[in-house]
């Protein structure tokens, strides 16, 4: 609750706990600004506005503006949230602010102080390359939804699960954003679809296998551009002074459709607003982003690289239980591998996943000869890749089904 943060403030409480909880914190702190800069609580702001014959909280707000630009250090885009939050506590108060045109223009007017990068095709395909599972599912499904990183991180998989193996493009329905509450209609594309399924065989192992059970287990969107920021530097792409997040992979989807359809189709498509008799039906846009597709997606044929990660993830997870721990962490989060890490430091190229495949068989063997050397010759868990079509006699043995790859091969682990 608001009342914790601005005890014996009526005014403030009741309005910042009329707010969706996803924009609170942020007018909080805007709204904290202007109490620092008028010395006043949201109660005398009010009462003082009632009273107002002369036009002066509309010339408070425009110095407002200039003084977090000029005293705060902040950017013009801010202060221009943070003019049009104000006006948001006077509003919903019925006590509106009456600007001239000029007036708010001025008010509006934000220069952004940094401009996003505008990704490629064949970059993004790039960044792929040096991503691990987590990371493919945030660049591969980020781009292929449009959506905004705070209702991307709201996907479930009850979400997606549902529609995995329909033909692409997969229409996931209707989505409700939560910025501006209106519906988008995101579609799953041919590189994102074998990514999720990978993603879905990982929360199998993991235990979260409820369809309430978040795709990522991040608690700030801005992770989501951390992860954008480091494979782009990974990859070695040269960004100039443009800014990389989260919201490029929104922009990069955006700029393609709108070379394949109209304004309202693509604006329903990520969810943006548009007028009730500019919609039209999931089908009608599904085609419609089918032609987008050869422009956003670079996997015309992934079975052979999907197969390989999936071969990866599922050695990952044998040699978790195996307790071979290769990460440094950080408060039990993983920050990045031993190797991984002396490589970045030296300027080496990052293992690619044949390598990495191989350097993962290595430890399960050693710690496999470790345990039967130790053991008195119990040689603990073994794992195998067969032809699915002998799985069965596999079973009869005691053998358990890690993970099936494309391939028509399967691993096993007893």
């Amino acid at each position: 609750m608001a009342k914790d943060h601005f005890p014996n403030d009526k005014a403030t409480n009741e309005w910042l706990d009329s707010l969706k909880k996803s924009t609170r914190a942020t007018y909080q702190t805007y709204w904290r600004y202007f109490l620092e800069f008028t010395s006043l609580t949201g109660n005398q702001i009010i009462d003082s506005r009632k009273t107002d014959r002369e036009y002066a909280w509309e010339k408070k707000v425009i110095e407002f503006k200039r003084w977090i630009i000029e005293e705060k250090k902040q950017s013009e885009h801010t202060a221009t949230t943070a003019a049009a939050t104000v006006r948001g506590f006077f509003s919903y108060h019925r006590l509106p602010l009456s600007f001239r045109r000029q007036e708010s223009a001025q008010l509006k007017e934000a220069e952004a102080k940094y401009e996003d990068y505008r990704f490629t095709r064949e970059e993004l395909k790039k960044i792929c390359e040096f991503a691990d599972l987590e990371e493919k599912y945030v660049v591969t499904a980020g781009k292929s939804f449009g959506l905004r990183a705070g209702d991307f991180l709201r996907l479930m998989r009850g979400d997606l699960e549902p529609y995995l193996d329909r033909p692409v493009p997969i229409s996931l329905g209707e989505y409700r954003t939560q910025k501006e509450g209106v519906k988008a209609f995101p579609f799953i594309d041919s590189d994102a679809q074998p990514v999720i399924k990978l993603m879905m065989d990982q929360m199998n192992r993991k235990g979260r296998t409820q369809p309430t059970d978040r795709m990522l287990t991040y608690t700030d969107e801005i992770q989501l551009s951390r992860i954008l920021r480091r494979l782009t530097a990974k990859a070695g792409i040269n960004i100039g002074n443009r800014r990389v997040r989260f919201h490029c992979l929104r922009k990069f989807l955006i700029d393609r459709l709108a070379s394949h359809m109209s304004e309202s189709k693509w604006k329903q498509i990520v969810g943006k607003k548009i007028s009730e008799s500019a919609y039209v039906s999931p089908d009608s846009l599904r085609e419609d982003y089918a032609r987008a597709m050869p422009d956003t997606c670079f996997t015309t044929a992934p079975e052979g690289d999907i197969s390989k990660l999936a071969k990866y993830e599922a050695l990952k997870a044998l040699a978790d239980t195996m307790g071979i721990k290769e990460e440094i962490t950080v408060g039990g989060r993983r920050i990045l591998s031993r190797e991984a890490f002396k490589r970045a430091m030296s300027g080496e190229k990052p293992l690619s996943i044949e390598d990495k495949i191989a350097k993962l068989e290595k430890l399960i063997r050693e710690k496999q000869k470790e345990r039967t050397e130790t053991n008195g010759g119990d040689c603990g868990e073994e794992f195998m890749q067969i032809p699915e079509t002998e799985f069965l006699s596999y079973l009869r043995e005691g053998w358990t089904l890690m993970h099936k790859l494309d391939n028509g091969e399967v691993i096993v682990r007893r």
